[in-house]
């Protein structure tokens, strides 16, 4: 059905528009015009005011609706998670299996493998862990922390077609097996790590892309060591992602990541536990019960477990509390992801012959209304 969508700002990916209207038609958007010039083919549809923008886009999922995608690897779990997010305008996400036993990292797998091209909301998967350091394994339990070996290898190979990131330590791995992993088509960030500076100095020659949950968990800035957190911010061409609900990262730090890295390659993900669009604030995570107060999700330990925001309650903080204008924020919510595992051509802006991806937002940061893959999901009362 062709439709434009019209009453409120538009912001494409890169700037704003002010009365302006974005034609749809179905699943592809069309183009966006000024209000006066809309076709008579296109039905109106008026926007009680806000924003209307790209459905944002989150590459570190664990879990929503109740369910933690490691607990429950099935087609209906991972239905149920993506639904919790698009409800917050989250049209696409990369589910995250965190460290666990290869069983249920080859069934999480094996439900990617075989949703992916039935629901246009999964865009691949994101394996965190298990190679990772003992220091900086952070709530991944110490059982499951492994090395890499052939099991892993051939599980490996059969992921295709279809974006995967895989977080590691890279001074757990060898060059070779970094090279060889990238050759699969892997996005090897770097996390849960102890490298140091010219460790990672040698794995961004030989394809580490990036950094996973910057600040957390990996090595801190000393006088005479960067640490990992001093590589992330002085490597410009590698991307790294951040989770932006004020308890990970202090806001001021946030700030400074923003100022430091290139524009384009610092990015919003949610870490998000399965409390997302839930009444529950409790879980289990690993056979133990973690639970939500306050905004923190932490474990017996009292270690953070996750987070319990979506990607509008990071455009949100990043605004208001992290003096991150609103275009970038929106962008390192969508545009920059997509970049990063390489769906830009047809994701994460509103340019004619992308897909119809939209969340449309109010000046208070409650989402009104949905699309995803052009059938709207959400509406807001009139």
């Amino acid at each position: 059905m062709k439709q434009a969508l019209l009453g409120s700002q538009i912001f494409c990916g890169e700037r704003f528009y002010n009365h302006h209207a974005l034609l749809i038609d179905g699943k592809s958007i069309i183009e966006i015009v000024d209000e006066k010039n809309i076709p008579n083919a296109f039905n109106k549809i008026e926007l009680n005011q806000g924003i209307l923008a790209p459905g944002f886009i989150d590459l570190q999922v664990n879990g929503g609706g109740g369910i933690l995608f490691n607990n429950k690897p099935t087609k209906e779990s991972l239905n149920t998670i993506i639904n919790a997010h698009q409800f917050f305008g989250t049209t696409s996400i990369m589910p995250a299996v965190i460290s666990d036993s290869i069983e249920v990292l080859s069934k999480c797998s094996e439900t990617v493998t075989q949703e992916i091209k039935k629901n246009s909301g999964l865009l691949g998967i994101h394996i965190e862990g298990p190679f990772f350091s003992l220091k900086y394994r952070g709530v991944h339990q110490k059982k499951y922390i492994s090395k890499l070996s052939s099991k892993y290898l051939e599980l490996f190979n059969n992921l295709k077609g279809f974006p995967v990131i895989l977080t590691l330590a890279p001074e757990c791995i060898s060059t070779e097996d970094l090279n060889h992993l990238a050759s699969l088509g892997m996005k090897i960030m770097a996390g849960h790590t102890d490298a140091s500076y010219d460790e990672l100095d040698k794995a961004a020659k030989n394809n580490l892309k990036g950094f996973t949950h910057l600040f957390n968990a990996m090595s801190q800035i000393s006088a005479r060591e960067p640490g990992v957190v001093g590589a992330a911010l002085d490597f410009d061409n590698l991307y790294a992602s951040i989770i932006v609900d004020l308890h990970h990262v202090h806001r001021s730090l946030i700030e400074l990541a923003y100022q430091k890295k290139p524009i384009g390659k610092l990015f919003f993900i949610s870490d998000s536990m399965a409390t997302i669009n839930h009444g529950e604030p409790a879980f289990e995570l690993y056979d133990e019960v973690v639970s939500e107060q306050n905004g923190r999700i932490t474990n017996a330990e009292g270690k953070l477990a996750g987070s319990s925001i979506t990607q509008i309650d990071a455009v949100k903080n990043a605004y208001q509390q992290c003096n991150i204008p609103l275009d970038h924020a929106l962008s390192m919510a969508s545009r920059y992801p997509a970049e990063f595992i390489g769906v830009d051509q047809y994701l994460g802006s509103l340019k004619p012959g992308y897909r119809t991806d939209l969340v449309h937002f109010d000046s208070n940061f409650e989402v009104n209304n949905v699309w995803a893959s052009g059938e709207q999901i959400k509406q807001a009362m009139q």
